[in-house]
């Protein structure tokens, strides 16, 4: 099973580490495989949904053929939900979605439950094979995904007990719902994703499905000629052009950072569950990732299965 098997997938991360590329890139190269995708952005901008050249709504709009855009948004995510829980009495949905806006505030847990019900309702109705989410960063998602659970602690019977307990089903079932974490290949975003991987198993009924090294450097050298590089380094000519002293300096910087990156790849795959995925993009030069070219980044990591280091 890959990623794009799934139904339902957040993608989360620290800010900078290009998550919304990442959700759009996912969101568009199912789309080309022929699902029908729904990509929501809901870290309170438009995010992965506003890369399409249109500002997303809280209504689904087509940006492709079979890809949708929406944006969360509190007040009407409010009015959804009281609107479907009042049934026939809907019309005065906006009125009770105000008095229960105040609900929301002062109850731990509601904000973030009216947001992750919008989300696996949409992957609930049928009308999606689908869902991608741009989430908010890795500490708020996890709030996020403990919503459910949090307020069935609070409310364990009723009509809130019954739809958070549907919301935790979807959310633990690791064929429908996968969790994404983006990081970068350096020290810091890579320990604050373990530390994610850890607290989302602890605290949310939700599973990792992989984490996505972003914009890593490609190998310099193929293997077989590593060895005589390194010698090179070792032992420099006797007679070397200043030039050729810079240049050397460069291979030496471009292989150490190299050797760091492997080490944190190797230290992230030993650290994941075994049924996740390590995916890489690369990194497309000084300017900013396009879509398009994590889409075809990923589609190739994905066809070659768990992405772990040789």
């Amino acid at each position: 099973m890959t990623l794009l098997d799934r139904h339902l997938l957040f993608v989360g991360g620290k800010g900078g580490t290009g998550k919304s590329t990442i959700a759009a890139a996912l969101a568009r190269l199912a789309a080309a495989q022929g699902q029908n995708v729904l990509l929501i952005s809901a870290d309170g901008s438009p995010g992965a949904a506003g890369m399409f050249g249109v500002r997303p709504g809280f209504d689904a709009t087509e940006v492709e053929v079979g890809l949708h855009v929406l944006q969360i948004e509190r007040t009407a995510s409010l009015d959804e939900f009281v609107r479907v829980q009042l049934g026939p009495l809907g019309v005065v949905a906006g009125p009770v979605a105000s008095a229960f806006s105040f609900v929301a505030d002062a109850a731990p847990g509601v904000g973030e439950l009216l947001l992750i019900g919008k989300c696996t309702h949409e992957a609930r109705t049928g009308d999606w094979d689908l869902v991608v989410v741009d989430s908010a960063s890795s500490g708020h998602l996890l709030g996020e995904l403990a919503a459910p659970a949090n307020v069935a602690e609070i409310a364990p019977i009723g009509r809130i007990a019954k739809e958070t307990s549907w919301m935790i089903d979807m959310l633990g079932d690791p064929a429908f719902t996968a969790v994404i974490n983006v990081t970068l290949a350096e020290d810091v975003p890579v320990s604050e994703t373990l530390d994610f991987v850890d607290a989302l198993h602890d605290r949310t009924p939700a599973r990792l499905g992989a984490v996505v090294v972003n914009r890593t450097r490609p190998q310099l050298y193929a293997r077989s000629t590593r060895e005589s590089v390194d010698g090179l380094i070792a032992d420099p000519p006797a007679r070397l052009t200043k030039a050729g002293s810079r240049l050397l300096d460069a291979v030496e910087l471009g292989l150490a950072r190299a050797d760091i990156a492997s080490a944190i790849d190797r230290r992230l795959r030993s650290s994941l569950p075994a049924e996740a995925d390590l995916l890489h993009v690369p990194e497309f030069g000084v300017v900013d990732d396009t879509v398009s070219e994590v889409e075809l980044a990923l589609g190739d990591e994905l066809s070659v299965g768990n992405g772990a280091p040789s």
